[in-house]
């Protein structure tokens, strides 16, 4: 009989990630001098920009989680996807993506 993996918390969105999401664009565009409010083009810029940066830490967030021995199935549950999708796509991005450990 093989043992039930534990589940993780999966992806979810609500009012604490909204006001999480709105203080970040609001303090982005405080950061890059930019008039958001009612510009709907600068808060399409302010939250590609968020985006494009959450996007880039993936691949570090996923090599420190391997270092810290969560499986592929645990990463994939927290991703909201499936395993063979999770290790697909990060897998070979693992290696030179490693938080550098602590002198």
């Amino acid at each position: 009989m093989t043992e039930r993996r534990d589940r993780y918390l999966p992806p979810s969105t609500g009012d604490d990630s909204a006001a999480v999401l709105d203080e970040a664009i609001g303090s982005l565009g405080t950061l890059r001098s930019m008039e958001w409010v009612g510009d709907a083009g600068v808060s399409l810029h302010l939250l590609t920009s968020l985006i494009k940066e959450a996007e880039s830490r993936f691949a570090r967030a996923v090599a420190d989680a391997r270092d810290q021995d969560y499986s592929w199935a645990a990463i994939a549950d927290l991703l909201g996807v499936t395993r063979a999708s999770a290790w697909q796509r990060y897998a070979g991005r693992t290696e030179g993506n490693r938080t550098p450990a602590a002198d």
